[in-house]
């Protein structure tokens, strides 16, 4: 019996011993890294003069295959499109799926009658996400500030429906609400009313938005005031809640795109400036709520299909 005893005593030791030798090695649990959603927006100039490769088309060497071919080597959560034809959205999500990154997408179309979008002459905006996007979400909401924008063509004027278009969907398996908007320079009223729809009380608190676009207007305008979460200057009052991509990228504080702030006093975190995406101004933007985002950097790339850079964006959860 007692030796019984002894054996078992050995036999628990050595056990003791076994996991204490594995905890060692195993070492502290490591926190999780924190969650990142990855963003791609492109002008696609889908349909412009000034851009005759495209010309509503969507095959080899338009800025639909670009979408495609960028898109599989910087693995978007989410891409956002401005002027885009119909019918390039709809071929854009085939031939995303056919390359084995199928994505779920929502359009908007801006005005009907341009010529190179083919029969519907449908022009618009796109939000597209890895996760499926709910038809609950707000889904376009148009302007009522529309600086009286109109579109000629074939004798026949219309009026520009600009608007906010999101969609609720997912990212890193958790909610969120992605959102475009293509706004007129000559309308600087419609920023407010992104940043009014995108405010706490429209979008509950718990929901995090990424906003992205071609804004048409640079950063030191005041109306981006109603966006950045952070003053041009000493002495502003910036209305917003949201960081920029670029924002913290200190090889564009001194020297950013045309109409960007410059930031040489001290040493600010944050700027409101970066790289430029349209000749040497910025006017496309990445945006994600400070609620829910500590940070972000973005970078632009500028591609023969458009007179826009594409503006790819990583942003950090909270």
């Amino acid at each position: 019996m007692r030796r019984l005893v002894r054996v078992a005593a050995v036999v628990l030791a050595a056990a003791a011993a076994l996991v204490l030798v594995t905890l060692v090695r195993k070492g502290p649990e490591k926190p999780p890294a924190p969650a990142e959603v990855r963003v791609l927006h492109y002008n696609l100039c889908g349909a412009a003069a000034a851009c005759p490769w495209n010309s509503g088309g969507f095959g080899p060497g338009t800025s639909v295959e670009r979408v495609v071919k960028e898109a599989s080597a910087f693995a978007p959560d989410l891409i956002t499109l401005n002027e885009i034809c119909a019918a390039q959205y709809e071929a854009l999500l085939e031939q995303l799926a056919g390359s084995g990154r199928p994505m779920h997408g929502t359009y908007a179309s801006s005005q009907d009658n341009v010529p190179n979008c083919g029969p519907t002459g449908a022009f618009g905006t796109a939000v597209l996400s890895r996760e499926a996007i709910e038809s609950e979400g707000p889904g376009y909401r148009r302007f009522s500030r529309t600086g009286d924008e109109t579109y000629a063509n074939g004798g026949r004027t219309v009026s520009v429906r600009r608007g906010l278009l999101c969609a609720a969907t997912r990212a890193g398996g958790k909610p969120l609400l992605a959102c475009t908007a293509h706004t007129y320079a000559k309308a600087p009223g419609q920023l407010r009313e992104i940043g009014d729809l995108l405010a706490e009380g429209p979008v509950p608190r718990e929901t995090p938005v990424v906003l992205a676009g071609d804004l048409n207007l640079q950063p030191n305008e005041p109306a981006l005031g109603y966006l950045y979460a952070h003053a041009p200057g000493p002495g502003g009052r910036p209305a917003g809640r949201f960081l920029e991509g670029d924002e913290s990228d200190r090889a564009w504080f001194s020297q950013g795109s045309t109409g960007g702030v410059v930031c040489t006093d001290g040493e600010p975190e944050r700027c409101r400036n970066g790289e430029p995406t349209a000749g040497e101004r910025k006017i496309d933007y990445t945006f994600a709520d400070t609620r829910h985002f500590s940070g972000g950097h973005s970078d632009a790339k500028l591609f023969g299909e458009s007179d826009h850079a594409m503006v790819t964006a990583v942003f950090t959860r909270r």
